[in-house]
């Protein structure tokens, strides 16, 4: 089903729920093909960058061998217009060791046309907000 996706189609929420779900719960790198514009931009801790698919799917890929196919807990979600806020929980274990992960983010993705196209995020690991 996923390759049939319109994300055109979806609001903004389901676009949201479908990337948490698919590119975190899933690992699902085609996410990014259907789900995010390409270039994104993406607004953090460290700064602020545009990021290509390739470069977005490279991050997952390395995200993903921190917490493995996580469990995706999303505590609240809001949508305002455009902008999608969420605050999530990552529940996961370390590719290579095993050790259990958690990361707790507050995330802001703005949806255009069906693909986010910015994403304003903060995050802790291993801590309980």
């Amino acid at each position: 089903m996923a390759d049939q996706l319109d994300p055109i189609s979806l609001d903004p929420i389901s676009v949201v729920e479908q990337w948490q779900q698919r590119a975190w719960g899933e690992c699902d790198l085609s996410a990014v093909d259907q789900l995010v514009a390409d270039p994104i931009i993406r607004h953090g801790p460290a700064g602020t960058e545009r990021r290509t698919h390739a470069e977005l799917k490279r991050d997952l890929k390395s995200y993903q061998r921190a917490l493995g196919s996580a469990e995706v807990v999303v505590h609240d979600r809001v949508v305002d217009g455009d902008r999608v806020w969420s605050r999530t929980t990552m529940n996961g274990a370390n590719i290579d060791t095993g050790e259990p992960r958690t990361l707790q983010w507050l995330q802001i993705h703005r949806v255009v046309d069906g693909r986010i196209v910015e994403l304003w995020s903060l995050y802790a690991s291993d801590v309980k907000w």
